[in-house]
């Protein structure tokens, strides 16, 4: 992503409650991880209702909890994404927009966009689809390196087993999963809109 693009990225994220997470780290020499994504991607069995299980710390998401990521098919190479948090007030928040495929040779790089807001980056390092996501974006502003990251799973907690094999996958890339915190979910949160959603009802 070019520098002008993830600022303004960063920008709409700073505005928007429920994002998900950056973190800011200065570098003797700032530079994002070469990364590769998951090379046999594919977006169908991807679809569904993910809860973040844990995210990077950051300034934009402080309070807010019971995150969650719904991916339903819109058309081919193009699916809808409804994310969902509670605010630290207690009220509920939503935004929907649409994640795109941009190249058959890396499936699992897609780039996601809001209405009104700047497009990003969303890196999918791996999934087993039915347990877990490891999603990462990156980008260089200046001193900075810009990380974005999310844990993903199919359950409102995940196995330490499991959670190791995802958080795995950052690690072989030297990202540090230090940064990872934990998100609250289970009884305590209230999940808005319901999933699966409910059906039209015509007039």
């Amino acid at each position: 992503m070019s520098n002008t693009r993830f600022l303004a990225t960063l920008l709409a994220f700073a505005i928007v409650s429920g994002t998900h997470a950056a973190v800011f780290r200065r570098t003797s020499r700032a530079t994002c991880p070469q990364v590769t994504t998951k090379p046999d991607f594919n977006y169908i069995p991807y679809a569904g209702l993910w809860y973040e299980i844990e995210r990077f710390e950051n300034a934009f998401q402080q309070g807010t909890t019971c995150e969650r990521a719904i991916y339903e098919e819109i058309s081919v190479g193009v699916v809808s994404v409804t994310n969902t948090a509670v605010l630290a007030d207690g009220s509920l928040t939503n935004i929907t927009g649409s994640a795109t495929a941009i190249s058959p040779d890396e499936p699992g790089h897609l780039i996601v966009s809001f209405p009104g807001r700047p497009d990003g980056d969303y890196l999918v390092l791996d999934t087993d689809y039915t347990n877990y996501a490891s999603v990462y974006s990156c980008g260089v502003a200046g001193a900075f390196v810009l990380e974005y990251a999310w844990l993903l799973g199919r359950e409102q907690t995940m196995t330490q087993e499991v959670m190791d094999v995802a958080l795995s996958k950052y690690t072989q890339f030297g990202i540090d999963v230090s940064q990872f915190q934990l998100t609250t979910q289970g009884d305590t949160c209230v999940y808005y809109p319901e999933y699966p959603f409910p059906p039209l009802v015509s007039n």
